[in-house]
C-alpha cells in the first residue's frame, strides 16, 4: 500500500511540472519572426499607398474637369478651371467666370510628395457654356518624385477627358497617345 502512495505521489509530481504556457526563448523566437516578416512586408504596403494617392489624384482632377464642364453647360455659364503652382504647393480650382462662384478644388495639401505640373499654354482653362468644350488642350501631369508620371488630358477637338502614363503604362493607365 505504501509503495502505491508513493508511486501515485511521484506521477502527480512528474505530471505537475509539466508545461502549461510558453517559455521566454519561444516567445523571443515567434517576435523575431513576426518583425522579419514585418519587415519584408514593409515597402510593399509603401508602394501600395503610394500607387493609390497617384490614382486618387488622378481620379479627383478628372472629377473636378468633367464636373466644370457639366456645370458650364448647365448654368449656361463659362466655367475657368485654374492652377497655381508654387513648388512644393499647387492648387487647382474651379469657378464661374462672371460670378467667380468656386466649385471645386483639389489641393496639395491632401496629395503631399506630388509634384504637378501644367502641359497646357494657360495657367487658365476655360470651358465653354454653349457646349462644354475647353478653349485649351493639355493636361495636368503629376507623379511623386522619381516615380512614373501620370498625366490627366484635356482633348479640345472632342472634350475627353482622361488619364493616361506618359512614359507607358503605370498605376493601371494605358500610355499616353502622342
Amino acid at each position: 500500500m505504501v509503495r502505491e502512495i508513493t508511486t501515485h505521489f511521484h506521477h502527480i509530481h512528474h505530471n505537475g511540472d509539466r508545461q502549461r504556457g510558453f517559455t521566454l526563448l519561444e516567445l523571443v523566437f515567434t517576435v523575431v519572426i513576426i518583425g522579419i516578416v514585418a519587415a519584408m512586408a514593409a515597402p510593399s504596403f509603401s508602394g501600395l499607398i503610394e500607387s493609390n494617392k497617384v490614382k486618387r489624384l488622378a481620379t479627383e482632377i478628372e472629377w473636378l474637369l468633367v464636373q466644370a464642364k457639366s456645370e458650364a453647360v448647365m448654368r449656361g455659364e463659362n466655367v475657368q478651371v485654374v492652377i497655381s503652382a508654387a513648388t512644393p504647393t499647387w492648387l487647382i480650382t474651379s469657378s464661374t467666370v462672371s460670378s467667380g462662384v468656386t466649385l471645386a478644388e483639389v489641393s496639395s495639401a491632401n496629395f503631399s510628395n506630388i509634384e504637378l505640373d501644367k502641359t497646357f499654354t494657360s495657367p487658365k482653362l476655360v470651358f465653354d457654356k454653349l457646349n462644354g468644350k475647353p478653349n485649351l488642350a493639355g493636361g495636368y501631369q503629376f507623379n511623386i518624385p522619381t516615380k512614373d508620371k501620370v498625366k490627366v488630358i484635356v482633348n479640345t477637338m472632342t472634350g475627353r477627358i482622361y488619364s493616361c502614363g506618359v512614359d507607358g503604362v503605370v498605376y493601371g493607365y494605358k500610355k499616353c497617345y502622342p
